[in-house]
């Protein structure tokens, strides 16, 4: 999708959201011929209509079971996830500053938390899922050399058109100018206006090659200018952090939580098959009325 579409797709959900429930609004017109929300909703049902409701059926019964069976997300443990999602990005800051640009909030992303809770719990509980400390030692010891942690540097990121430009930049950095301030007045980066050029921790591997070995021959503090075919990039590393081989004892926990997500994975499309041959699941008004209006086929 380019930019023209985005920004198109944007402005008819927000006229959409606009529109009062059950109006046939007006919500663009192309060349004066009107585009309605009433076409709109129809080529969404037709499109994904049934992807939707399968979904809606899927969560309105895990909802039904984890309040028949007493099943929910404690407070602690929705905590511990967020922050696990904090340290991956470098601090909390970044974090929000994530959020924000993806336009969503922390109040969201727990609830999102708790519903992914819920289902791990209910899944497992109904299937007897767990992982053995035998199976959680096989699979340290297969894959000990993937589970450290890797060679790291904190970023800080600006991004502009031209050298001298750049270069104005860098001047004022090591003057003592505040880099988030100059990232929101200055990048091209749409990500900047939120997070300050602030990019949190980067492994190898997530970067273009050639300045990948720029930025990790950087030292913490190091400002550079780095060219790219977006532009000139200011780099700033304010922290470097050493590859670390695992150490069962510090990765265990992880490593259970990673094994325990597969079998419930894996399980998951049995025990919603499950749920819905107990389930009674009818087809509503609108849905009856379109099969009655629709003979079946070969009758008139």
């Amino acid at each position: 999708m380019n930019a023209i579409s985005a920004s198109l797709a944007l402005f008819l959900a927000a006229a959409a959201a606009a529109a009062p429930v059950g109006s046939d609004a007006v919500l663009v017109r192309v060349n004066g011929v009107p585009i309605r929300q009433a076409e709109v909703v129809e080529l969404l049902l037709k499109r994904y209509g049934a992807q939707t409701v399968d979904e809606l059926i899927d969560e309105t019964l895990l909802r039904q079971t984890a309040k028949k069976e007493g099943v929910a997300a404690d407070d602690a443990e929705i905590d511990r996830r967020v922050l696990k999602l904090q340290e991956r990005l470098g601090s909390r800051e970044i974090f929000l500053a994530q959020l924000e640009q993806s336009g969503t909030s922390l109040a969201k992303v727990k609830e999102d938390i708790a519903d992914e809770i819920v289902y791990e719990r209910l899944v497992s509980k109904a299937k007897s899922l767990a992982v053995g400390d035998d199976e959680l030692k096989k699979a340290f010891d297969e894959n000990a050399d993937k589970l450290g942690t890797p060679e790291a540097v904190h970023l800080r990121h600006i991004l502009v058109a031209t050298d001298a430009e750049a270069q104005d930049i860098v001047a004022k950095l090591k003057a003592g100018a505040d880099f988030k301030a100059l990232a929101r007045e200055k990048s091209l980066a749409a990500s900047a206006k939120t997070s300050g050029g602030d990019q949190g921790f980067v492994t190898r591997g997530n970067m273009p090659a050639e300045i990948d070995d720029l930025v990790f021959a950087m030292k913490a503090g190091d400002i550079k200018v780095v060219p790219s075919a977006n532009g000139k990039n200011v780099f700033q590393v304010l922290e470097k952090r050493e590859a670390k081989p695992a150490k069962f004892a510090e990765v265990k926990n992880d490593l259970r939580e990673m094994l325990l997500g597969e079998k419930i994975k894996k399980a998951a499309p049995s025990y919603l098959a499950d749920l819905r041959r107990k389930a009674d699941i009818k087809p509503g008004d609108s849905a009856a009325a379109a099969s009655a209006k629709t003979p079946p086929a070969g009758k008139p």
